[in-house]
């Protein structure tokens, strides 16, 4: 009886860790530079589960700007598990002449799953460009317009 009692306890600790986990992430208090690729990828990704479309769409390149218009831009499905709890994290950032590569780990949650909750993951890489001193994505973003 002591060792299904112990099980239950290890269970709601673990959905105990998972729940604060994301809650942290999202507090807003671990936000990474603003002029780093890595920190306009997370205010992007932000911007989207807010569903800003303004503000997500001001963080592409001029060149995607003008190929794809914000009403264009806000149609397409940015968060497509949105029955799903989903957490980013950046891994990797390598600059170059002008240009940047971010790589991230997305990690799905599967809330309501029998005895805690089920998730995969997956790797996520976003192409940034230096455009008048900011970085702007050049590809890698959630939503597309057709011809992106």
């Amino acid at each position: 009886m002591w060792l299904i009692g112990g099980v239950v306890v290890v269970v709601a600790l673990a959905v105990g860790a998972v729940v604060t986990a994301l809650v942290t992430s999202r507090s807003g208090a671990d936000l990474l530079a603003a002029g780093s690729p890595e920190g306009v990828v997370q205010r992007y990704l932000r911007a989207l589960e807010k569903e800003e479309y303004r503000e997500a769409h001001g963080y592409l390149t001029a060149d995607l700007q003008r190929r794809c218009r914000v009403e264009e831009f806000a149609r397409t499905d940015h968060w497509p598990y949105s029955e799903e709890d989903q957490e980013i994290a950046l891994e990797k950032t390598q600059t170059f002449n002008g240009s940047a590569v971010v790589q991230a780990t997305v990690t799905v949650f599967h809330p309501g799953v029998p005895f805690g909750t089920s998730e995969y993951s997956y790797d996520r890489t976003f192409n940034l460009k230096l455009e008048n001193g900011q970085w702007r994505l050049t590809s890698g973003a959630y939503g597309y317009c057709p011809w992106f």
